[in-house]
């Protein structure tokens, strides 16, 4: 009895192990639904669903991967709270978790409908007085650019607006090819697609755009106006991605991925095929006549790491043009363009050292016949070279070099009424080299960026030097107020070109018997229409010389409004080269001056918008041997330029914009009367240059978006609809066969272009 009285205390004292049930351990993974990116910070929760109350608690880490352990069950209620995306919140049942692979689970991001504008005016590492930059989803929904990166230029203070739609850059007056458009290091030898349509270069390809009207730093050269940059970006290295849009005028498509180890791609493509829907179109809606443009692009970008803090850059880019007039049948206006681009950029970080070297080579060809036959072939060798550092914190300074060798073949074909064909060819050597000195001192509320650029320019009988001092001051006396004064002489290489108003000959067949109109006058923009046309080599080279002063004044007046107002005036005078069989041939100079004003409300929870106004004066000179200066309106003296935009993002992913422009027309050269010759053919008689002007020009444009997110890709659809109220703007002149009478060329009546996009 003893023992086992004994034995029972010692059972009761030590009892037998009894087994605990096992907890449970799950994962997962968290996406952003659409892009399919890793959501890292997120706060991951697991609540009892059923029984007695508990919870579990995780965070996501840099992959999105989430671990839940130490569960009492897998049926649970799943909560996922991360920044910048919705709620997520979904009960759980074993099965769910016991996946050969850890789920993947998509957060819905906040307010998302890719529908975000911003514009900034910063100071950037290339300093000027204004520099506005646009980010790639500030461009996408503006009214009236269908997401296009240069034509939503058009919506900023001191860009003309272009008659016609043509794919031209014309900032604070200067022509287009007095400014540079550069995509990277190098500029390209045009921007637009002909006539406009397009740029060359997509928005999916660009980490941002930087517009400077002017007073821009020594960093660029040949340029007397301003410079726009297209800064490309490398592919995406956290898997495969793109996407396909389609509309009435285009199609394109992108991919993009990891490449190697640590490398990236980015190919992306696009076709415009507006003259296959205008050959869809009856022969009675045309009338015989028809523009026929087509047009494609391409680019591709491989970028990966070299050594230690090197990284090596690839880019093909590319575009071609195929524009043809038709009449009655039959091509009387053909404009063939292409170019195409190799660059190398070999960037590196050595201690407080940064050096960049990028070489490359352009390949250019251009044909056009209109009665006139002219061929243009050209290989463009470029080059760029800077090494940049900081020695003392508030100091920085940077060396470079570009050049730009040119060697060109032409050749113009002509055959006169009655008279023997002429063809004469040319091929030379055109250079242009600068090498630059920049430095930018920060000391608190003042900012002193000084530089200099020595510029030189050959042809094959001359050379000729330049020197640019360039200057900027900035002073913020307040956290919400900033002044900032520019002053700097600019230089580009200059040849003889022809200053007359474009003139085209146009028939047409009105109903009943035959009516004919000759000589459709455009305002001088329209012979800009692609850069080619304008050029006119000789063996000799001139040196146009700007002077540039501004002053800009910036007012953050609340948090989300804020004041730019900038005053400028630049005066350039071409210095073109002699003319051996002309010598009585005038120089040409021209002198701008004008105010910005832009008052824009930043994007906040649903509404954003702004109003940007320009007031200017540009005229033009012409400087004759014998000292008399002939003036008169330049080309590009576009008084007032009104743009009013407003954007609201509604509920459901739905958003809605809207644009008015009222613009000043431009200056042109009219007819005053015709002269007939013994009964035949009458010709026209000049009137002063550009002593007639266009009619003011408004329209309303309206965009309408819509997104949804699923899971794995992004849809996005939009209907854009220019001139809304049927404006009929003139764009030219029809004057009749006698020149006693005209009509109006009216530019695009009311049109409605629907597009969508798919993103992966």
């Amino acid at each position: 009895m003893i023992a086992l009285g004994l034995y029972a205390v010692l059972a009761a004292a030590d009892p037998a192990p009894v087994e605990r049930p096992a907890r449970d351990r799950v994962q997962g993974l968290l996406r952003s639904a659409g892009e399919r990116q890793p959501v890292a910070g997120a706060r991951v929760f697991a609540t009892a669903r059923r029984g007695p109350a508990w919870k579990r608690e995780a965070v996501s880490d840099r992959d999105g991967v989430f671990v839940l352990a130490d569960l009492p069950s897998r049926d649970f209620v799943l909560t996922v709270v991360a920044a910048g995306h919705q709620r997520f919140e979904q009960p759980t049942t074993a099965p769910y978790w016991s996946r050969r692979k850890p789920p993947t689970i998509y957060l819905q991001p906040q307010g998302a409908g890719g529908y975000r504008t911003i514009v900034e005016q910063q100071r950037t590492t290339r300093p000027s007085t204004v520099s506005t930059r646009l980010q790639p989803e500030e461009i996408a929904n503006l009214p009236g650019s269908q997401g296009d990166p240069l034509r939503a230029l058009q919506n900023l203070p001191g860009v003309a607006r272009i008659p016609g739609g043509l794919g031209l850059i014309v900032l604070r007056g200067a022509a287009p090819n007095q400014s540079q458009v550069f995509f990277g290091e190098h500029p390209l030898p045009r921007a637009f697609h002909v006539p406009g349509l397009a740029s060359v270069v997509q928005t999916g390809v660009l980490q941002g755009l930087e517009y400077v009207p002017g007073n821009f730093s020594a960093h660029y050269g040949n340029a007397v106006g301003g410079v726009v940059h297209l800064t490309p970006r490398v592919g995406r290295r956290d898997g495969l991605h793109g996407h396909a849009k389609l509309d009435i005028t285009s199609v394109g498509a992108l991919l993009e991925g990891p490449f190697g180890k640590g490398g990236s791609f980015l190919l992306a493509a696009q076709r415009g095929y507006l003259d296959l829907a205008l050959k869809a179109l009856p022969d009675d809606v045309l009338n015989g006549d028809a523009l026929q443009p087509r047009y494609h692009d391409y680019q591709f970008i491989f970028d990966h790491p070299v050594g230690r803090g090197g990284t090596l850059t690839v880019r093909l880019i590319g575009a071609s043009d195929d524009l043809r007039i038709v009449s009655g049948g039959l091509p009387n206006f053909r404009l063939r363009t292409a170019f195409d681009r190799v660059d190398l950029a070999y960037r590196k970080r050595h201690g407080r050292w940064d050096f960049l070297l990028a070489p490359a080579v352009r390949f250019d060809r251009s044909d056009f016949s209109a009665r006139v036959f002219t061929r243009r072939n050209n290989v463009v060798g470029l080059l760029r070279a800077e090494a940049s550092v900081r020695p003392l914190r508030p100091l920085q300074l940077t060396l470079g070099f570009d050049t730009q060798l040119d060697r060109y073949k032409t050749r113009q074909v002509t055959a006169p009424p009655q008279l023997p064909e002429e063809d004469v060819t040319a091929r030379g050597l055109l250079t242009t080299s600068g090498l630059y000195l920049s430095s930018q001192l920060d000391l608190g509320r003042y900012a002193v960026v000084a530089g200099v650029r020595v510029n030189a320019f050959t042809a094959a009988e001359n050379a000729l030097f330049t020197a640019d001092p360039r200057l900027l001051l900035r002073y913020s006396p307040h956290e919400r107020v900033r002044f900032q004064l520019g002053a700097g002489m600019y230089s580009q290489p200059s040849l003889r070109r022809s200053l007359r108003t474009a003139g085209f000959t146009y028939e047409t067949m009105e109903g009943g018997p035959a009516h004919t109109f000759g000589n459709v006058i455009l305002p001088g923009a329209a012979r800009f229409l692609d850069p080619q046309l304008e050029f006119q080599p000789g063996r000799r080279v001139g040196a146009s010389q700007a002077t540039q002063y501004s002053a800009n004044l910036h007012v953050d007046l609340t948090a989300a409004l804020d004041l730019d107002a900038t005053i400028f005036y630049r005066r350039v005078r071409d210095h073109l080269p002699p003319d051996p069989d002309d010598p009585e041939l005038p120089d040409t100079a021209s002198s701008t001056h004008g105010v910005e004003l832009m008052l824009r409300h930043d994007l906040t929870a649903r509404l954003f918008g702004w109003i940007a106004y320009t007031w200017m004066r540009s005229d033009a000179h012409r400087l004759f041997p014998d000292g008399t200066i002939a003036r008169a309106p330049a080309d590009f003296d576009q008084r007032h330029n009104l743009v009013m935009l407003v954007g609201y993002k509604l509920p459901r992913r739905w958003s809605i914009a809207a644009r008015f422009r009222l613009v000043t027309g431009l200056p042109f050269t009219p007819y005053v009367g015709g002269l007939n010759h013994q009964g035949e053919d009458t010709y026209p008689i000049a009137g002063p240059p550009n002593s007639g002007r266009m009619p003011v020009f408004h329209q309303l444009d309206l965009r309408l978006d819509r997104t949804w997110i699923l899971h794995r890709c992004i849809v996005g659809a939009y209907l854009d609809v220019q001139n809304v109220y049927n404006r009929p703007n003139a764009e030219g002149l029809m004057y009749s066969h006698d020149y006693a009478s005209t009509r109006a060329v009216v530019g695009v009546p009311i049109l409605p272009v629907l597009g969508v996009k798919v993103s992966y």
